[in-house]
């Protein structure tokens, strides 16, 4: 079984893959890259008990260094890292409770994608994973790949090559610019901001601040594909943690069938590689 895990700046993400099911994605789940999971033990019950995904155990059982294992056999780690999350640390962590893992680090060079950009080596992982996941399943097809998270990514994929795109703010990283303009002005948190409802135009501040972080960001979307030449018949696929949010205006505003989301994107195409 191979589980395959994306660390990003803010959040690592986990897919757990069977074999036995020809690669197919069984579970995941995502915690913070703060120290909360380790102080609390999240992150060592989340990275042993893989049972859980294949509903031998539940998260809400209490599970702790020394029982036993509800999946014993060698579990083989992939890893791609964008942020700066202590990689030997996860591995000492992992391998304390399950010595016959095996860790393998995900490099640029693995993935078997054309890049037409400046400096190939200088692209994010992340985002070469993303558009590979996305080659492997459209095939040469022109796509607009988005991810959204802690930033968002706007990237032109065509005959299975990477042209690159655009780099935004995230949704936090919006918000925090705000108290900076003015101190009158509200950081409004991730997780109120997924809760205000959409209303144009805003009765309150709060309500201006979050117009334009979230319409400013559609706006950019949307202007990034209408600039693409083939848009008319290009896909826009959308992936990421905050993809949800983002779908309902994306949804009146993009082709039918030409938007697709993915929720797991990257992790798909980290397990693609050997």
């Amino acid at each position: 079984m191979n589980i395959a895990v994306d660390i990003g700046n803010t959040c690592l993400k986990f897919g757990v893959f069977a074999p036995d099911k020809e690669n197919e994605l069984v579970g995941h789940w995502m915690m913070p890259t703060d120290e909360t999971g380790w102080v609390n033990g999240t992150f060592l019950k989340n990275m042993t008990c893989v049972g859980m995904l294949t509903n031998k155990i539940t998260p809400s059982d209490k599970w702790a260094p020394g029982m036993e294992n509800p999946y014993p056999d060698p579990l083989t780690w992939k890893i791609a890292q964008t942020g700066s999350f202590p990689l030997k640390k996860f591995k000492t962590e992992i391998l304390a409770l399950r010595p016959k893992d095996v860790f393998k680090t995900v490099q640029r060079r693995q993935i078997p994608l054309k890049r037409d950009v400046d400096a190939p080596e200088q692209v994010g992982i992340d985002r070469l994973l993303a558009a590979y996941s996305a080659v492997k399943k459209y095939g040469d097809a022109p796509m607009l790949v988005v991810d959204v998270g802690t930033a968002i990514t706007v990237d032109v994929v065509q005959n299975q090559t990477f042209h690159g795109g655009a780099i935004l703010p995230g949704l936090t990283a919006l918000s925090e610019a705000y108290p900076r303009i003015s101190a009158k002005l509200p950081r409004i948190g991730h997780d109120a901001m997924i809760k205000i409802e959409l209303n144009f135009p805003g009765g309150n501040t709060k309500s201006a601040v979050f117009n334009g972080i979230y319409w400013g960001t559609i706006g950019a979307i949307r202007q990034f594909y209408q600039m693409y030449p083939h848009h008319e018949r290009a896909m826009l696929i959308l992936t990421g943690g905050d993809a949800k949010f983002f779908l309902p205006a994306l949804t009146q505003m993009v082709p039918k069938g030409h938007l697709l989301h993915h929720d797991t994107l990257v992790l798909e195409g980290i397990n693609l590689i050997p």
